[in-house]
């Protein structure tokens, strides 16, 4: 976590001029730091999580998350990227204590506003979705969502009843770490019940041997007296 964390925020810092008022930048940026923690957490994509998957809700909207996480038992968990930033990184940038507040008042409205479109998205109500009563926003700078979550204290419970999590980097990968190790044990416990089921076949595949040897050893005994008998009439017989 401390190296994920160090490594993003030294990305972050180097890349705060070029994402400057430019969302498509800020957005594919936002994108490769989803990616990356999602590689260290250990799922594989396509088979724990698909990127970018086209769903579709009752009245055939279509809609696109970002990541959707498989869960065992057919369950799933959204997230969404965060990355627009701009106001936070005038923040950074800004020189004066009047135009830090405005900028700061600014970065806290934009994340208020995107959990409130996350919200009005409805994805949990998606068809071919099983999902969690919540799904993650992703902020991929740890400092951004920190700052905001001090200057808003109630910020997180806001967005919680809004069934969105907030998350960054460092809580992302925590939670897919854990995800990550449900699946372990869900691979392990499916491969001790296919274990029981072969052992249990070769037992009853052994049981049926055996039934068949003993009628077989019930077969020759009955021979063998037949024999004795037909043998005692030919040799001493009158």
């Amino acid at each position: 976590l401390k190296e994920l964390n160090q490594k993003i925020s030294k990305d972050a810092i180097n890349l705060t001029n070029a994402l400057k008022g430019e969302s498509k930048q800020q957005g594919i940026w936002g994108e490769m730091v989803l990616e990356r923690v999602l590689e260290f957490s250990g799922l594989r994509e396509g088979y724990e999580y698909k990127r970018e998957v086209s769903l579709k809700d009752d009245d055939n909207n279509r809609y696109r998350p970002d990541v959707v996480v498989n869960l065992p038992e057919n369950r799933h968990i959204i997230i969404d990227a965060k990355t627009s930033l701009t106001a936070y990184n005038e923040y950074r940038a800004s020189i004066n204590e009047e135009d830090k507040q405005t900028n700061l008042k600014n970065h806290i409205k934009s994340i208020k506003e995107h959990i409130k479109g996350l919200s009005n998205k409805k994805y949990e109500d998606l068809q071919n979705i099983n999902s969690l009563d919540f799904i993650f926003m992703f902020v991929p700078i740890e400092s951004a969502l920190m700052l905001a979550m001090e200057q808003d204290t109630q910020l997180f419970d806001k967005a919680f009843k809004q069934k969105i999590v907030l998350v960054s980097p460092t809580t992302l990968l925590v939670a897919l770490k854990a995800i990550e190790s449900s699946w372990r044990y869900e691979k392990q416990a499916k491969n001790i019940s296919e274990v029981y089921d072969r052992a249990l076949k070769l037992y009853e595949k052994l049981e049926n041997f055996v039934s068949t040897l003993e009628g077989v050893g019930k077969a020759i005994k009955s021979a063998d007296k037949s024999y004795e008998k037909a043998f005692a009439q030919l040799s001493s017989g009158s």
